[in-house]
């Protein structure tokens, strides 16, 4: 046998090592991407929320179109908002720094506001239940002047404000029952009701339960629940008389205007919801599966007792 000879050997392996680097060079830098989106709420002035986690691997760019013609090249978890509710197709694109591209689509279905505030059949046959919040939210808890934006100028603070500055925490036991046909349901355990001192005088005509006059306007009214109660819940215009007091001087003067809005949000009970009051709609500011916050519109300068004057902010949780 003929003895193969070293530098054509060397020569052998200096060539296949070329073709296998150069082979490595070639292959592709390829990202991955993977993304969840659940639908959480709605915000009154930014739209349905979307929250979207996502995670990707080798990426130097990222691309998404969210269904509405709407795209962005945020990169990781974020929030997208949509005008409307429906159903929608999200498609995340990852790039390399080679330039090879990955894409992820997912079908979203964003909640509608009634689906948020009372769950579905499927969801919750019996309704969903609210109770107030004991816990102070940063800027959605407080008092403030009826005024566009509707702005918190005297933040509650604290938690348990029912409570450490009215006397009322027992309050927090009252439920609030919405189904998903329109019903509700109160249940106020002790026979009490949050309300407003003036329409415990005004309309109640009974003045606060003994040992439940509160403070701030806000005091505890013995009242019986209307049975076969229901609700609507919906965006409207909005065009009312109200008392705007100084926001930064509550008790220093009031002059009477409007409160005008194209699209609010409002809850509007056959008997109340959350406050007894001459007005009985509510505004919503933000609604998720979590949290509700809402603004009761408080009656309380007694030279026009039918105009809200102070609208008060509150959240409750699902019980």
């Amino acid at each position: 046998m003929k003895k193969v000879s070293s530098l054509f050997i060397g020569l052998m392996l200096l060539i296949s090592g070329s073709i296998f680097l150069s082979s490595c060079a070639d292959d592709p830098i390829v990202p991955t991407i993977n993304f969840m989106a659940e639908s959480t709420g709605l915000d009154a002035t930014k739209g349905f929320e979307v929250t979207i986690t996502a995670e990707a691997t080798n990426a130097v760019s990222w691309l998404w179109n969210y269904g509405d013609n709407k795209s962005d090249t945020i990169s990781g978890n974020h929030i997208h908002y949509y005008a409307q509710a429906g159903t929608y197709t999200i498609v995340g694109e990852v790039t390399s720094s080679d330039g090879t591209k990955t894409t992820l689509s997912k079908s979203i279905t964003v909640a509608t506001p009634q689906d948020l505030l009372a769950g579905t059949a499927a969801t919750n046959p019996n309704g969903k239940t609210w109770v107030l919040d004991k816990k102070y939210n940063t800027g959605k808890d407080g008092a403030g002047p009826i005024i566009a934006g509707l702005p918190i100028t005297q933040p509650f603070l604290i938690d348990n404000v029912l409570d450490v500055m009215l006397g009322l925490g027992v309050e927090y036991d009252n439920e609030y029952t919405f189904k998903y046909d329109g019903k509700l349901t109160i249940a106020n355990k002790n026979g009490i009701s949050l309300g407003s001192q003036m329409y415990s005088y005004a309309v109640a005509q009974t003045g606060p339960a003994p040992g439940f006059g509160g403070g701030m306007g806000i005091c505890g009214i013995a009242y019986t629940p209307k049975a076969n109660g229901t609700y609507q819940f919906k965006a409207q215009s909005v065009n009312m008389d109200v008392v705007i007091e100084d926001p930064a001087n509550l008790a220093g003067g009031y002059k009477e205007g409007k409160y005008t809005a194209s699209n609010q949000l409002v809850i509007t009970p056959t008997d109340y919801f959350g406050f007894l009051e001459i007005t009985k709609e509510v505004f919503v500011k933000q609604i998720t599966k979590d949290k509700l916050h809402v603004v009761f519109l408080m009656h309380g300068v007694a030279q026009v007792p039918t105009k809200p004057s102070t609208a008060v902010h509150i959240t409750l949780i699902p019980k």
